[in-house]
């Protein structure tokens, strides 16, 4: 019983998540909230009585306990709380977060009325949309790049579209609707631990608009750390039949704690299309986006298992943890050691900073140049007065 009123007391202090992180938008939950503690915004007693089971749960898991230990001293900052999530994630940090913020409303940080845009009051795309249908979306696309550098650069993305499940009630299967499978990878580094590999699913059913002057492509939702989020989705190009297949998604969406936007590249390999480049170049500076500052995602682990050609190249900087990589489990031992005590009370941002920092941008790749022409890297120097031809 005391671990849980502890695990209550952590929790009071818990008002400053940042959400689905969201690199290009408004940070409204912290420019509304400040940076200093407001408790008259939690529920002690909610939260004793309506989450008293997820935290009792949350309290046996050393990662779960670190992790709401994480989050609560990021005090908003995106970036450190998804470096907070790669490190400690668990099931029952979400079911915590979850029934704490959304279910039973036990701290009151919502800024966003929580809910879909209709397809009327979705916001307008930085460029017209094209048309789609579900079937043009079916089977494996690759995520290859991506302009939020916090939401859309994990590593081996990889996103698998099906028709809905036939094991959903007939009444509410949409036929303009496809069902997606999320998974990506997060670096997990530990203190005292090898390097891991956080893997995530996440599962959604993505919409397509019918009404006509619709402002989207699609609409989806879904929960990913612990909160809702939905999405509107604006597919803004795709590959002409001499190019590589891609397409070229910006989408914009929400939590009950902020709003956010982002945009990212599908490829049917998990390797930069490069003779569809150009295209995507265009495309993005159409769109009012620097191509140069779009993230290259790691998708080598594909390459490795021998699910397809080449990845992009990375340099070792690029790579996103040294040693041997495993699937992370999260640790349910209590803290015993100094490592686990550390890490309890260690600043947070320092972590996410580097883990941040390993991600690598288009303009530093040096094989495109700055409209997206593929050229072979320089080589050794040539003999004085000849000259290479790129």
């Amino acid at each position: 019983m005391v671990a849980e009123v502890a695990m209550v007391a952590l929790l009071s202090q818990f008002i400053f998540w940042g959400g689905v992180p969201a690199a290009h938008a408004e940070n409204e939950l912290r420019d509304t909230f400040g940076d200093r503690v407001r408790p008259e915004l939690v529920q002690p007693e909610c939260l004793a009585k309506q989450c008293s089971a997820p935290i009792k749960k949350c309290t046996d898991s050393t990662d779960c306990v670190k992790g709401l230990a994480c989050t609560a001293k990021c005090m908003g900052d995106a970036q450190c709380t998804v470096g907070c999530f790669a490190r400690y994630w668990s099931e029952d940090l979400d079911n915590v977060l979850s029934c704490a913020i959304e279910d039973a409303g036990c701290i009151k940080i919502g800024v966003v009325t929580p809910g879909p845009d209709s397809c009327l009051t979705a916001p307008k795309p930085p460029r017209p949309i094209i048309p789609q249908t579900p079937a043009s979306l079916q089977g494996k696309w690759y995520k290859v790049m991506g302009w939020n550098s916090i939401y859309d650069c994990y590593e081996c993305q990889l996103n698998s579209f099906t028709k809905p499940s036939i094991q959903q009630d007939t009444m509410n299967v949409k036929p303009n609707a496809v069902d997606i499978e999320v998974t990506f990878s997060m670096p997990r580094e530990r203190i005292g631990q090898p390097a891991q590999t956080l893997k995530q699913t996440i599962h959604e059913q993505l919409v397509f608009d019918t009404a006509a002057g619709s402002h989207r492509t699609a609409s989806t939702v879904g929960k990913m750390f612990g909160l809702t989020f939905w999405e509107n989705w604006y597919i803004i190009g795709e590959n002409s039949v001499a190019e590589a297949p891609f397409k070229f998604v910006y989408y914009t969406g929400k939590t009950v704690q902020n709003r956010y936007e982002g945009a990212f590249v599908y490829a049917r390999k998990p390797e930069l299309p490069q003779s569809a480049m150009p295209s995507i170049y265009r495309l993005a500076r159409e769109a009012g986006l620097d191509p140069e500052k779009f993230c290259v995602i790691d998708n080598k682990c594909f390459a490795e298992k021998g699910g397809a050609s080449k990845p992009p190249p990375f340099t070792p900087v690029a790579n996103a943890a040294e040693g041997v990589a495993r699937s992370a489990a999260p640790d349910t031992k209590p803290m015993s050691t100094l490592d686990d005590f550390t890490e309890f009370i260690e600043d947070p941002r320092p972590p996410a900073r580097a883990m941040f920092s390993k991600l690598k941008q288009m303009g530093q790749m040096m094989e495109y140049d700055a409209d997206g022409v593929h050229f072979l890297p320089r080589g050794p120097p040539l003999p004085p007065g000849q000259l290479r031809l790129i």
